[in-house]
Parts: structure tokens; C-alpha cells; sequence
């Protein structure tokens, strides 16, 4: 990657040498979106000015994070839309997500090389649940989500309705044809990728179409429903919350937000945070319910949302991989990703 690129949308910022103390390429940040990410390390005297008109930043960060979207990305408007909310969330008193810097000409949207680009500040904290899964932490994240939830509609955001919820009509549309998918996929495992890779995708085929067999008349119901929407993250999940101590201090990476059920977001992350551990998931859907209550429905529906996402994230990986025969850069971070899908799944079927 070259960091020519990145010098030269930070210009845009007014932000050059001397002001930029150092730029470090992260190539995708460990994710597989397709973004690039740079940290951007300042001068002491360029953070003031870097930040103007951000609200909350006194304590004004010393690092920045730039972000060159996929090529997919070519609708500037739709990154308007989630910049414009992340602004709202934040005023309304929610520090934990990254307000977009402007440019000199205003803009938080900028457009260079062909991609769209964002500067936003750096977040605290670490992407360390795992390491530490304690029950204030998990009880700080969901109502972390309520919160955004209940910000995400104050008053100026379109875009809330009562319809048919995305999550679920394409989830079931998945699950409908979970035999075709399983088919396609083993017919397509040779070449071989490595034995790391080819054990897991083998070991997933058989639970990924037992349990989305078993899942697709439980789900379709729930498919043919209206359900509330309004702008949500679809992609809030462990490596997304940032922690200091038990407190959640970043949210990270909203470019799959959209309009959907809140609910996709409660299942995405108690799912990713604490799998199926029974009393850890009635703990965390509780600290959730606080702010925003749940119903008997909706629970029953996170639970199937949960699920049959784990079902299409085994489709997808898989496909990805061995039909598509996509770089998705390096080997372990994939398998690490397999092997937390392979355990649900195993543990969903043998239920």
C-alpha cells in the first residue's frame, strides 16, 4: 500500500508534514471488508486544529484513523448517511463512536483515486473480551448497544419503518436452499487451499446444512412478519468493541450500517461475545432489555438470528473461499474466524 496515497488525502485535512508525526499502514486492520486502514500519529500542535468542530474532544486523541473504502463503495451518499448518524449519536452523549473530521472544504466524505475516504479520530481501548470476559464488561457493551439504539432515532433520522426486516428475509433465504449451498461448495474444495483450511471446511459442511435444515421452518414465520427498524450497526461484534478496563471506549467500523431490526445487532453481539453459554446470553439480553425491552418475539428471534447467522457466516466463509477463490490475506485470522463457527455449529447440532 502506498502512503503517498494516504499523505495526500490528509492534505485535505490540513494535515501535513510537520503536523503528521507519522503514518502506519495497516493494510486491512485484521478485517475482510475490503477497507485499508492507516493510523496517523500527530504533532502535539496539530491536534487542536485536526479536530476542530468535533464535538467532545477536549482531550483531543494524538493518533487518527484513515480509512480508504472498498471499491464496492461508489455511492457517496450512503457514507453520508452513517456519517450524519455517528455525529447525532455522539452529541447525544455517546463518546464511544468516531465522529468523521471534515475536510477544509467541509466535506466528512472525500473522494480520491477512484475510492471513498474517512478520517475519523483513533478509539481507545482493546478488542479483549475474550481475554477478560467479565460480567460488568458484557453488561457495559449491551447497554452500550441500547444506548446507540435509542440515539440512532432522535428527532431528523429518516429512515425508521415497520416492515418486512432484511436480517431475517435473507437469512431464510438462505437456509431455504442450505442443500444447494452445501453442494456447491464441496464440489468446488479442490484445489486444495492447505490442510489447516481444507480440515475446517470439510468438519463445517455437515452441521452448516443439519442446522440450517433444522432451522428454516422455525425461521420462516419470523420472515413473513413486519418488524420495527431504523438505522443499525449489522456488524457490531467482539473485535468491534473496544474496552479500557470494564468500560466499552470505541465502537469501530459501521460500514455495513443500515436499516434493519435492532434485533440483528443484539444477536450479532451476545452471539460473538459470549456463544452459547447459556446463562451468560439471559445475563447479557437482560442488561440490553434495561434501556430497551424485549419481548418473548423478539427474544425468540434474536435466539434464531444468532443461529442461522452462524449458519450463513459458514456459507459465505466458504464460499468466499474455495468458489470465489478470493484472497482474503492472511491463513490464521481465517482459521481462527472457522474454527469459532465450526464450534457453534457443532454444539447447534448436536443439540
Amino acid at each position: 500500500m502506498s502512503d503517498a496515497a494516504a499523505q495526500t488525502v490528509l492534505s485535505f485535512y490540513s494535515l501535513s508534514p510537520p503536523l503528521v508525526r507519522r503514518i502506519e499502514s495497516l493494510g486491512n486492520a485484521g478485517g475482510w471488508s475490503g477497507s485499508q486502514i492507516w493510523k496517523i500519529e500527530l504533532a502535539s500542535s496539530a491536534v487542536g486544529n485536526a479536530l476542530r468542530g468535533v464535538p467532545g474532544t477536549a482531550d483531543s486523541p494524538q493518533f487518527l484513523c484513515l480509512r480508504r473504502h472498498p471499491e464496492s463503495w461508489k455511492v457517496p451518499d450512503r457514507l453520508r448517511f452513517v456519517h450524519n448518524l455517528l455525529a447525532r449519536v455522539h452529541a447525544g452523549g455517546l463518546s464511544v463512536v468516531p465522529v468523521p473530521l471534515r475536510t477544509s472544504s467541509g466535506e466528512t466524505v472525500l473522494e480520491h483515486t477512484g475510492f471513498l475516504w474517512e478520517l475519523t479520530p483513533w478509539m481507545p481501548g482493546g478488542a479483549d473480551f475474550h481475554a477478560r470476559p467479565t460480567r460488568a464488561r458484557l453488561r457495559c457493551a449491551l447497554q452500550t448497544l441500547a444506548r446507540f439504539h435509542l440515539l440512532a432515532v432522535t428527532e431528523g433520522v429518516p429512515r425508521v419503518s415497520f416492515n418486512l426486516a432484511p436480517a431475517v428475509f435473507v437469512r431464510q433465504g438462505t437456509l431455504r436452499r442450505i442443500g444447494e449451498h452445501a453442494a456447491r461448495i464441496e464440489a468446488h474444495l479442490r484445489p486444495e487451499l492447505g490442510d489447516e483450511l481444507d480440515a475446517r471446511a470439510t468438519r463445517l459442511l455437515r452441521p452448516m446444512r443439519d442446522v440450517g435444515v433444522r432451522l428454516a421452518p422455525q425461521l420462516a414465520p419470523f420472515a413473513e412478519q413486519h418488524w420495527y427498524q431504523q438505522p443499525v450497526i449489522r456488524d457490531i461484534w467482539h473485535d468491534h468493541v473496544l474496552f479500557t478496563g470494564d468500560e466499552v471506549t470505541g465502537i469501530v467500523d459501521f460500514g455495513a450500517m443500515n436499516v434493519d431490526t435492532p434485533l440483528t445487532d443484539v444477536a450479532r453481539l451476545v452471539g460473538s461475545l459470549v456463544g452459547d453459554d447459556s446463562n451468560a446470553r439471559r445475563f447479557a439480553l437482560d442488561a440490553y432489555a434495561e434501556s430497551r425491552p424485549l419481548t418473548e418475539e423478539d427474544l425468540h428471534l434474536v435466539e434464531l438470528l444468532d443461529a442461522s447467522g452462524q449458519v450463513v457466516a459458514a456459507v459465505n466463509w466458504l464460499t468466499w473461499l474455495y468458489v470465489d477463490r478470493r484472497d482474503m490475506g492472511p491463513p490464521e485470522p481465517i482459521i481462527h474466524r472457522l474454527d469459532e463457527i465450526v464450534r457453534r455449529l457443532e454444539w447447534m447440532a448436536a443439540r
